[in-house]
């Protein structure tokens, strides 16, 4: 396990012929929530096991403590002492929710009642999500809440007490409706919310189960307010949304048999497993059971040959969190996957619909973002991704979904950056992993810097390489020292065979000097001037073309690969050679400002050459070049690409280390 895990770690996850295991995933994050404030708010003694010791639920234990309320904790059960409606005391601080939305928004049906004031804060990601959904109905009952722009931090004044409300909720969640039943235990009368859909039911479950008088009619919930709560025994089942991923990778995996045990099927959560089955998915409820309330079952999965669906507009409240996992089950299937009337995926931890749409773009796959959704064009069982760099923006189930496409894919060049997060709801989903023999394995980062030539890329390539104090690989460099022994070797463009086995033997490595540029050393003898002649660079470009010879160098060319990081100059190492890199330059300038370049670099150098020669000459290599069949010089899907013309080495560097400091250090 890579720990501790930043923005910036590149992961991937190793693959196995063979997928086999029995396992339980950790307990639901949505009860461990609930149960902790529930508990809080009752009278005498709740004992929480399978308690989700995820960062959320611990934002939330530690919120209920800093209320005033004695919790114990022995790393095996949860003990809370309730204090009932009215004993919760002010903070001493403002209260950090974290990265979690859940704790933030049922929390604040707590906090709108009390008379103290509070202030809820949370890291940067929750400070963006919409609030107002909350504020509106909560300020109804009476709530004092003050936010700027209805994100967090959210700040409640004292409130003597709140007003029963009939709220019909605009959207079907299961935290706004939560939120305002958890207000109206302190409203003296009947407050209702009524949803447009049905969404997830634990918290009139569990406050029914606490003794709160709840009445249930369609999408229609009514809470009695004041009532006095009792502590209960909660035993916490294993997490659907955790299952997920588990149930998409033994899906889409070629031999997969495995069985996910305890995981909660309440019937408002299991949307996922109706959406998969649909899509063909072999997936079984053994042992059905009920616990504590909550319908509980074990998850049997196998491989199978997914198609490509509509999703029904029922199905997606109780699949809300399972969407970015359901994406990557979409590319693996045969066919078109459509999903709309999920606008509530752009407004979780990061906007879902546009990270997942961009990291499955970005994998040579078809796909068109909705407004409230996205259409997929699944390449299915023998879909070939191709190798890329995937960002999960921090978002712990965009990274995990990612992690698993690396997971059935780890024979490509495939990293995921932005995972920093995944502890928030999936502490132990490494170790689960590795129970499969999926191991984790960070990646070396690398930066490249592509282009034709006479754009710089070479001086710029040394220079970013000296800055960050990195490795550099002057792949063009390779193919001219190449170029060069088969020269001295006498061979010719079309000796092809003899021409592999040179590439194979080949004694090449790099300096970068104290002044930034690099030195090239062939046979242990400094050749990087003989390399810059034009003869040499004219046959380098000819054997390039030479789809075995570029075999022969490619494992050479990703040897270069080492910590702390590499800088990799040429024409394919972003397309080809390193489509994982987390960033990707393409320097590009007109060709008349090449040529100018050109001109200098050789009259300096004492070499008498016509200008018009060279725009010739550059113009032939471009489209020799750009037009090969074997690794064309063309930018990278997710280049980042700067027009040098006009512009000094030093701005140049600039930006590039600007980039830099953004994607990768």
């Amino acid at each position: 396990m890579v720990n501790p895990l930043t923005e910036k770690s590149l992961l991937r996850l190793s693959s196995v012929a063979q997928l086999r295991g029995r396992f339980s995933v950790p307990g639901d994050k949505s009860i461990s929530h609930r149960s902790v404030i529930l508990g809080a708010l009752a009278e005498g003694t709740t004992t929480i096991t399978g308690f989700l010791r995820s960062e959320d639920c611990m934002a939330t234990l530690n919120i209920m403590k800093q209320l005033g309320v004695p919790i114990d904790d022995d790393g095996v059960s949860i003990r809370v002492h309730g204090v009932g409606l009215n004993g919760l005391k002010m903070a001493t601080g403002d209260l950090d929710c974290g990265n979690a939305g859940t704790a933030m928004r049922l929390l604040s049906g707590v906090l709108a009642a009390q008379n103290f004031s509070s202030t809820l804060t949370g890291d940067e990601s929750l400070s963006v999500r919409p609030m107002n959904r909350i504020i509106k109905p909560l300020t109804q009952m009476g709530a004092q809440i003050t936010s700027d722009k209805g994100t967090a931090p959210l700040i409640f004044s004292a409130v003597g007490s709140l007003k029963p409300i009939n709220y019909d909720s605009p959207i079907a969640s299961a935290q706004v409706k939560s939120a305002i039943l958890l207000a109206g235990l302190f409203a003296e009368g009947i407050t209702t919310v009524t949803e447009p859909k049905k969404s997830r039911d634990h918290t009139e479950t569990m406050l029914a189960g606490f003794g709160a008088t709840i009445d249930v009619d369609g999408l229609k919930v009514a809470i009695k307010g004041k009532p006095q709560l009792k502590g209960q025994n909660i035993e916490v089942p294993g997490d659907v949304s955790s299952a997920a991923f588990f149930m998409v990778l033994a899906l889409c995996h070629r031999d997969a048999d495995i069985i996910v045990e305890n995981v909660c099927i309440n019937p408002t959560r299991v949307g996922v497993v109706h959406i998969l089955k649909a899509m063909g998915g072999d997936i079984r409820f053994l042992h059905r059971r009920v616990i504590a309330g909550e319908s509980v079952a074990d998850i049997h999965i196998k491989s199978s040959r997914l198609k490509g669906i509509e999703v029904p507009n029922q199905w997606i409240p109780s699949a809300i969190d399972e969407f970015p996992a359901i994406f990557i089950a979409a590319a693996h299937a045969d066919g078109l996957f459509q999903l709309t009337e999920a606008e509530e995926l752009r407004h979780k931890e990061s906007d879902r619909i546009a990270v997942m749409s961009q990291g499955l773009a970005i994998m040579g796959l078809s796909c068109k973002e909705l407004p409230g959704g996205v259409v997929i064009n699944g390449q299915g069982a023998d879909w070939h991704p191709l190798g890329a760099c995937l960002d999960g923006a921090g978002d712990h189930r965009c990274a995990m979904s990612f992690l698993v496409v690396s997971a059935l894919h780890s024979e490509t060049d495939m990293v995921v950056k932005g995972c920093h997060n995944i502890a928030t709801s999936f502490p132990n989903f490494f170790k689960l992993m590795g129970q499969l023999s999926l191991f984790l394995e960070e990646s070396v980062p690398v930066i490249t810097i592509d282009g034709p030539s006479g754009v710089g890329k070479g001086t710029i390539s040394s220079l970013t390489a000296k800055a960050l104090g990195w490795h550099l690989l002057d792949s063009g460099s390779i193919y001219r020292a190449m170029a060069l022994q088969a020269i001295n070797m006498k061979l010719e463009p079309n000796d092809e065979s003899q021409l592999v086995d040179a590439a194979k033997d080949l004694d090449l490595c790099f300096n970068v000097c104290e002044d930034g540029s690099s030195q090239v050393l062939l046979n242990q003898q400094p050749v990087t001037d003989q390399l810059r002649s034009e003869s040499i660079g004219d046959m380098a470009s000819k054997i390039a073309s030479i789809a075995d010879l570029r075999v022969a160098l490619f494992s050479r060319q990703r040897a270069f690969q080492q910590q702390p990081g590499l800088v990799a100059d040429g024409r394919d190492m972003g397309t080809i050679v390193f489509p994982s890199a987390p960033l990707k330059v393409f320097l590009t300038a007109s060709v008349e400002e090449r040529a100018k370049r050109r001109l200098k670099q050789l009259n300096d150098s004492g070499v008498d050459v016509r200008i018009r020669d060279l725009l010739n000459d550059i113009e032939a290599r471009d489209l020799r070049d750009s037009s090969r069949k074997v690794a064309p010089l063309v930018p990278a899907r997710d280049a980042h690409i700067i027009d040098t013309s006009g512009l000094s080495i030093e701005e140049v560097l600039s930006q590039v280390l600007t980039l830099a400091r953004q994607f990768v250090v």
